[in-house]
């Protein structure tokens, strides 16, 4: 049995961004770090995952993100070399069990609970507001 992808857990994952599949790509284009936001269990038994991506590239004025800090780039795994951010104005949505993207969990990567909490707060105040688009990747 595969273990369940855990929320604040880190690894590199095919992220589908909203432009690409607003031109009806279905594939993302590369592998970057993502962050799992939320595993919500279904009544199904299976887990819908939420994937939020991780980027070096600078936010636009468009997108809502988080900077990542030192100790959590380092924490995560990530390139310490440069900046690193996480988009909170897009995520992907799929189901755990049917995915053919998420397959490496358990990494031993993740941030910590303070910085994935503040993450959370921020897309929670997103959600609300209507601002985040969801990618569909079931």
């Amino acid at each position: 049995m595969i273990d369940l992808p855990k929320s604040g857990e880190v690894f590199d994952y095919p992220y589908l961004w909203s432009w690409q599949a607003n031109r009806g790509e279905t594939e993302g284009r590369k592998e970057r770090p993502s962050c799992v936001a939320l595993v919500v269990p279904l009544r199904s038994g299976r887990h819908r995952v939420y994937m939020l991506p991780i980027t070096t590239k600078e936010p636009t004025a468009d997108q809502v993100a988080v900077e990542v800090p030192r100790t959590e780039v380092q924490r995560a795994g990530l390139s310490r070399d440069l900046s690193q951010w996480v988009i909170l104005s897009e995520w992907n949505r799929e189901i755990f069990e049917t995915s053919f993207y998420i397959s490496e969990t358990g990494t031993g990567h993740s941030f910590s609970r303070i910085f994935y909490k503040k993450l959370i707060a921020k897309l929670g105040e997103e959600l609300k507001a209507g601002r985040v688009t969801t990618v569909e990747r079931e």
